[in-house]
């Protein structure tokens, strides 16, 4: 018996294969949004695509990572699931896993902060998508939101990617 049959059981070789297309998915998904944002948004046109294509991928990374955790899997299948992603984006760009790990620690503050103002606890479904899409704007501006149509891509961009891979691992 293989390990990824002891680990995954049946569903062994799907799960691998959403690890491994975890990064071009989200690659294509940020290379193929910037049209459509800056056609809405016209203080993206400041931001290179580059940029763009790295902050949305790190984003869109993180999302489908921080997913992984509330999937009813063993911790040994969801470590594995990491490794892979790990390795392809490491393979990516090698500064890619500290700008995951600086987007997880901003989302994080930033949630617990929003969670005190009274509009999020009237609805709560929006601070993730806010935090990371706060996250983002910040990353591709440099600096926090200040404008109203900054502000306000900051729910687009979190919606976005919140909506593309928040079931990632469900597809499986």
């Amino acid at each position: 018996m293989s390990i990824l049959n002891r680990l995954f059981g049946s569903s062994g070789s799907q799960l691998t294969k959403q690890a491994r297309n975890l990064l071009p998915s989200v690659q294509v998904f940020a290379a193929s949004s910037y049209s459509t944002v800056a056609s809405d948004f016209q203080c993206i046109r400041v931001v290179d695509l580059p940029r763009w294509d790295f902050i949305l991928t790190i984003g869109g990374i993180f999302c489908g990572i921080s997913q992984l955790a509330y999937e009813n899997l063993p911790e040994p299948t969801k470590n594995f699931l990491l490794e892979i992603i790990t390795e392809a984006v490491v393979a990516w760009q090698r500064d890619a896993p500290a700008a995951v790990e600086d987007c997880r620690r901003f989302v994080d503050r930033t949630h617990d902060d929003l969670a005190a103002l009274p509009e999020y606890k009237t609805k709560p479904e929006f601070l993730f998508l806010d935090a990371l899409g706060s996250w983002v704007v910040w990353n591709l501006f440099g600096h926090t939101p200040s404008t109203a149509e900054e502000r306000q891509l900051v729910r687009v961009m979190g919606g976005m990617l919140v909506h593309s891979f928040m079931h990632w691992w469900k597809e499986a």
